[in-house]
């Protein structure tokens, strides 16, 4: 394997360094979404939601980098993985599914950034904010889509100084004790921990499969989403407990106010092109193109596009169920590839192009994680893995039963 490794990256250009990998996946978790869904968590106290939020951290970063370290071993981008646990055609179902989700993340931060931007500047429109940061974050992608780039790393840098200084300035005084309506589960706060690393899932393999060596696969990606995630979560708790939960507001009055302007701009420009970046790879599973400027082009254009018109109002709750969507989706599926990793099954060669246990296996974790969320019970990450578990590993065991 290791000489399989070597021979894919001989003359090969532009592999990011552990240095460029941990400063990309802290610039992932660098963003307004990330604060503000950290503010979501104030109902259940700081000190329970900053528990919740480090285990929860802790398993869906874990995960992250699980999925980063198979891409790496095989050599395969995420997408690619997923077709070699579903077959030919279920690849490309999961694939059709990634470009909708990594789209939407697009469009979810730069409306996060427009909506920042329109507090921090009241006489600064709405709409042409959003197209103007969406097209920003094209050009971004266009001409720093490697993470080897050495200017995105300087500006994570500068990002993380920045923040620092927004957090110190806060943190005069102890955490508030502003009172919320309604109550929030230790359970669903552990949830919203472990969906937002488990959203960069299938991202982590397109990187993750261009490095050098395991610790730059899945070591950085994890310590570098994990430390970023949880102090962006952690800052938007404090934010919301101090202030009623209205972190826009707090940056408006800031004293800091410029220099959080330029985090809402720069922070969405280092994370939400990566994800055009990804949306692309993915696309070429399902159209068969290489050149990947011309779908990070089209998805960049519709995200921009579509963000100017995204009715800012309904935020709040679009990324509560967008990240439960995505759970939903991306669990089952990475169960059965995770499976399939430590099983060491082969490459699926099924006739219809569909590991058509694995299929099943999906949909009942999909059911299961829909039902766990729909009523509030359990932890819907850990079950849906269970039930994938339950339904797929018997094939192993039953080869002629399960028989594509």
């Amino acid at each position: 394997m290791k000489e399989h490794i070597e021979n894919n990256l001989k003359g090969r250009r532009g592999i990011p360094g552990r240095p460029a990998m941990f400063l990309l996946w802290v610039g992932a978790a660098i963003s307004i979404s990330e604060i503000y869904t950290g503010g979501l968590l104030a109902p259940l106290g700081f000190g329970r939601a900053m528990a919740a939020i480090i285990i929860g951290h802790l398993v869906g970063t874990g995960l992250l980098a699980l999925g980063g370290h198979i891409s790496f071993i095989r050599q395969r981008s995420a997408m690619d993985s997923a077709a070699f646990s579903l077959g030919r055609n279920g690849g490309r179902l999961a694939a059709l599914c990634n470009v909708v989700q990594l789209t939407g993340w697009t469009i979810v931060m730069v409306v996060q950034a427009g909506s920042a931007a329109a507090a921090i500047f009241p006489a600064a429109p709405f709409a042409p904010v959003c197209l103007i940061l969406g097209l920003l974050v094209l050009l971004w992608a266009l001409i720093f889509g490697s993470p080897a780039q050495w200017v995105n790393s300087v500006v994570v840098i500068l990002l993380a100084i920045l923040c620092v200084a927004l957090f110190w300035e806060s943190a005069r005084g102890d955490p508030g004790q502003a009172v919320f309506p309604g109550t929030m589960s230790f359970a669903l706060v552990l949830e919203l921990s472990i969906a937002m690393p488990v959203s960069w899932l299938p991202l982590a393999g397109d990187y993750s499969c261009r490095t050098k060596d395991w610790v730059c696969a899945s070591g950085m990606p994890f310590a570098g989403y994990f430390l970023g995630s949880v102090f962006m979560y952690g800052f938007g708790l404090f934010i919301a407990l101090k202030t009623g939960g209205d972190f826009f507001a707090f940056i408006a009055a800031s004293r800091f106010r410029l220099a959080a302007g330029a985090v809402v701009v720069f922070s969405t420009l280092t994370t939400a092109f990566l994800d055009l970046y990804s949306a692309a790879v993915s696309s070429t599973r399902i159209v068969g193109i290489k050149n990947l400027r011309l779908p990070i082009l089209v998805f960049g254009l519709f995200a921009a596009v579509l963000s100017a018109v995204f009715p800012a109002e309904e935020y709040s709750g679009f990324l509560t169920n967008f990240l439960t969507a995505i759970g939903m989706v991306f669990i089952p599926i990475y169960g059965v590839i995770f499976i399939d990793f430590f099983m060491k099954r082969p490459e699926d060669r099924s006739p219809l192009g569909i590991n058509l246990p694995g299929l099943a296996a999906v949909l009942g974790g999909m059911a299961v994680y829909s039902l766990c969320t729909r009523y509030e019970f359990g932890i819907p990450t850990l079950l849906s893995i269970g039930t994938v578990a339950v339904l797929y590993i018997p094939r192993f065991f039953l080869p002629r039963l399960f028989q594509n």
